[in-house]
C-alpha cells in the first residue's frame, strides 16, 4: 500500500493517506482544534487560523509519527526529518478563495523563499490532517496535479492569482485521512459553501539541513531577511516548554529544535 502512495506522490505531487486519525478520535480532536483556534488564532478573510498548535492542542501528537506518515518522511527526507510547524486552518462558511501558490520556501510572497528553478528534489512536504469529509462542498483545498514537477509557480508571475485552471481538482478525503503533498505543489483554498467549519491541521516535514530560522520570532536570520527588507514571513512562534512536556516522548525529537529558549 505505501509502495502505491509513494508512486502518486511522485507522479501527482501529493497522495492521500486513509484512516490515520480513527473515527472515535476525530470529532473530538475537531473539537478541541476548533476551541483552540476561536480562542487564541485569529480570523482573516474568513479563515481561521492558530500558528504553533502544539502550543495549545497536544492531543494529535501520536499520529504526526503513524508509520504511513513516517514511511514518507524516512523516504524522501531521510532519517533525521523534523516538523518545521504546526498550525490549524479553519474554514469558515464563504470564506474568501486564496491564490495560487507553493508552500515555502518555493513562494515569492514569502520571504527567504528559494528562487526559481527549483531543483528536482523533495526538500518539504505539507501534510494536511482533514477533520470533516474534504470534498468540493466544503472548498476543500485546489491543486493542480503534476505541478510539482514545474520549474516556477505562479508567486513568481508578479500579482496573486485566484482564477482557475483546466486541470485543477478539489482534494477529496474521509476525516481522519491526511493529505499529504511536495511543497512545491501549486495549490489554494476554495470557498466553502457548505454549512459547516472545514477544519485542518497542516504539518509540515524539513529535512534536518532546511534552514527554518526566517520563521523564528526575533531570530538573526528573520530580522535581515525578513524585517529589515520589510517583507512578508510567516511566523511560528517557539514551542513552549510547558507544551513541549506533554508531547509523546517519541514525538518530542521532531519538535526540540523549535523548543523556546
Amino acid at each position: 500500500m505505501i509502495i502505491k502512495k509513494i508512486k502518486e506522490f511522485e507522479e501527482n505531487g501529493y497522495t492521500i493517506l486513509e484512516d490515520i486519525i480513527p473515527t472515535n478520535e476525530v470529532r473530538l480532536l475537531n473539537l478541541e482544534l476548533q476551541e483552540s483556534a476561536d480562542r487564541f488564532g485569529k480570523n482573516n478573510n474568513g479563515v481561521t487560523y492558530l500558528a504553533t498548535t502544539i502550543n495549545f492542542c497536544q492531543s494529535f501528537d501520536k499520529y504526526l509519527i503513524h508509520p504511513d506518515i513516517k514511511h514518507l518522511m524516512l523516504h524522501y527526507l531521510g532519517e533525521d526529518y523534523r516538523i518545521s510547524s504546526t498550525s490549524t486552518q479553519i474554514n469558515e462558511q464563504n470564506n474568501k478563495k486564496g491564490d495560487w501558490h507553493a508552500d515555502w520556501p518555493f513562494c515569492v510572497f514569502n520571504g527567504g523563499n528559494i528562487n526559481k528553478p527549483f531543483p528536482k528534489k523533495v526538500l518539504h512536504i505539507t501534510c494536511i490532517f482533514m477533520f470533516i469529509d474534504f470534498d468540493k462542498e466544503v472548498g476543500s483545498t485546489l491543486v493542480k496535479p503534476k505541478s510539482h514537477l514545474l520549474e516556477t509557480n505562479p508567486t513568481f508571475e508578479g500579482d496573486p492569482y485566484y482564477g482557475d485552471y483546466e486541470d485543477q481538482i478539489n482534494i477529496k478525503g474521509k476525516a481522519g485521512s491526511v493529505f499529504v503533498m511536495d511543497s512545491r505543489l501549486w495549490h489554494a483554498s476554495d470557498v466553502n459553501k457548505s454549512n459547516k467549519r472545514r477544519t485542518s491541521l497542516v504539518v509540515r516535514y524539513a529535512p534536518w539541513w532546511l534552514n527554518l530560522e526566517v520563521f523564528r520570532p526575533n531570530s538573526f536570520d528573520r530580522k535581515k531577511i525578513i524585517e529589515e527588507k520589510n517583507k512578508f514571513g510567516s511566523l511560528y512562534p517557539s514551542v513552549k516548554k510547558n507544551a513541549f512536556s506533554k508531547i509523546n516522548d517519541e514525538v518530542k525529537p521532531l519538535f526540540e529544535h523549535w523548543l523556546e529558549k
